[in-house]
């Protein structure tokens, strides 16, 4: 009997030992004993904001945190909490910062006073996150950041350092803006510089309206030339249009949409003289708005001619625009020929099998075909 009690002890030891090399987490205690617990350490709180359902979280709670090097260094210098904001003392906590938790998971850094002096967002190694942590301890916070920015300070060093402090705390719209704000200084062929270029790229790709989203269009033989992947880019600005002309066609079918075609018509006016650029992926958008430009100006007979001239030639391919396209036309003919037409495009893309489609295709061959017969006892 003293043997087994021996073994027990010793393995709720070893058990101890292996639980105390991780980080120790108050898990969702009050918030009042949190703060006076950290004032009585003189301490600053750690603050890891999670949900039941999310993935990244539970990858943090399970494969970082328990890592020894991350518990020694989260257990000396903090008062560690977690708290799953969506109930209980975690929605309380929520409730006391509004808007400081957007997504998950979102850490905190908080002074015993109860001030954020630190943010950092979503799953990441041990050694980046730790490197993360330190940043903010040493003042390199967005917050802290923000009054060097408003004090005037655009030295390239402390923007960097500001942009990834702001990518730690997933504040995508400060990012932007200061982004656009510190390359606004320059002239606008400043992006053949590599570094400009690297700031400014994932947002210029992603705003066709932009006039760098056309400049990058217009000089893609200089890009290339400076050691940009021309092909990749190409893949990127391609995929935005893309984006950006089924936004279009999205527009049109909102209910009470009359009221915005001419608004719609004015963007797609915008958009069509960048398509015509040779760049991998533009014919194809071409193809589609200007099918639309002829459906946003209420012509039907020259909506139905163009698409059909460019479904025969084989620019319009995507499934989801033909099918919009296909149930508008249903919706406003009223002849046999052009109907039947209709009929026979939503019946080879029946055999195309297009599951996740095959719903709205019936539906709207159902339609074409009672149509087609009430034409014909006419």
């Amino acid at each position: 009997m003293k043997r087994i009690l021996f073994i027990l002890l010793c393995w709720a030891a070893a058990n101890c030992t292996f639980a105390q090399k991780g980080t120790r987490f108050i898990d969702n205690g009050p918030w009042e004993n949190v703060l006076q617990q950290a004032k009585q350490a003189n301490k600053a709180i750690f603050v890891d904001c999670y949900t039941s359902w999310c993935g990244p979280c539970k990858k943090l709670a399970t494969e970082i945190f328990p890592q020894e090097k991350v518990g020694n260094f989260m257990n000396k210098t903090f008062i560690n909490v977690k708290y799953d904001v969506e109930k209980g003392e975690g929605l309380k906590f929520n409730e006391q910062y509004p808007g400081q938790v957007k997504a998950y998971p979102t850490m905190l850094i908080i002074r015993p006073n109860g001030e954020i002096i630190h943010k950092i967002l979503g799953y990441m190694p041990a050694d980046e996150l730790l490197k993360a942590v330190e940043d903010g301890l040493q003042g390199n916070t967005i917050y802290t950041m923000a009054k060097e920015y408003a004090a005037g300070n655009r030295e390239a060093g402390f923007i960097k350092e500001y942009l990834q402090a702001l990518d730690y705390a997933g504040e995508k719209e400060t990012h932007e803006k200061l982004v656009r704000q510190y390359a606004a200084q320059f002239p606008i062929d400043s992006l053949f510089n590599r570094e400009i270029w690297d700031l400014m790229k994932r947002y210029i790709v992603q705003a066709p309206y932009s006039k760098e989203y056309r400049f990058v269009v217009e000089h893609l033989d200089e890009f290339q030339k400076r050691g940009i992947d021309r092909y990749a880019l190409e893949d990127e600005l391609a995929s935005s249009m893309g984006f950006e002309v089924n936004m279009l066609l999205l527009g049109a079918l909102q209910p009470n949409a009359q009221d915005s075609l001419s608004r719609l018509h004015e963007k797609a006016e915008q958009l069509r003289p960048l398509l015509k650029y040779p760049v991998k992926g533009f014919a194809a958008s071409l193809a589609e708005l200007s099918t639309e430009i002829c459906w946003f100006s209420g012509d039907t007979d020259k909506l139905y001619a163009r698409f059909v001239n460019l479904m025969d030639c084989g620019f319009i391919t995507r499934p989801v625009f033909q099918t919009s396209i296909l149930e508008y036309l249903v919706h406003q003919l009223h002849d046999v020929p052009r109907l039947q037409q209709c009929i026979d495009y939503l019946l080879a893309m029946q055999k195309e099998n297009h599951s996740w489609l095959k719903e709205s295709i019936d539906t709207i061959l159902a339609e074409a075909n009672y149509k087609l017969k009430q034409t014909k006892s006419e």
